[in-house]
């Protein structure tokens, strides 16, 4: 992401359920250009306005959520209570069940995961 403010860099979502929402937040070590001395995954431009989206249709497993958009895996962190920042992953690191699961839905192909499998 950009320095520049998305409207959704901060958005809160979930708030109609009895659980805490979720807030997503970005991180700039996932901006483009890198920073240096900055780890992390680049974000797509198109995926950036999505974040907040992703993040409410997101599945909690193992202290990680993870979505997809579009064959491509997603993966956030929380790095306070509720807020979350998000990244793309490989298919590599999702968690094989979940994989599974969103196959047998529908959601992901075989195609899809065997092409972003190691990159997003």
């Amino acid at each position: 992401m950009s320095d520049e403010p998305y409207e959704n860099d901060q958005e809160a979502v979930g708030e109609e359920t009895s659980q805490p929402p979720l807030i997503y937040e970005s991180n700039p070590k996932h901006s483009d250009p890198w920073q240096i001395g900055k780890r992390g995954s680049l974000c797509e431009p198109e995926a950036r306005p999505l974040a907040a989206t992703l993040l409410l249709e997101s599945v909690l497993w193992e202290g990680k959520r993870y979505a997809i958009h579009q064959g491509k895996a997603y993966c956030a962190q929380e790095h306070e209570p509720n807020r979350w920042h998000g990244y793309p992953v490989g298919w590599l690191e999702v968690p094989s069940k979940l994989t599974l699961q969103w196959i047998r839905e529908q959601r992901l192909s075989k195609r899809e995961r065997k092409k972003y499998w190691e990159t997003h």
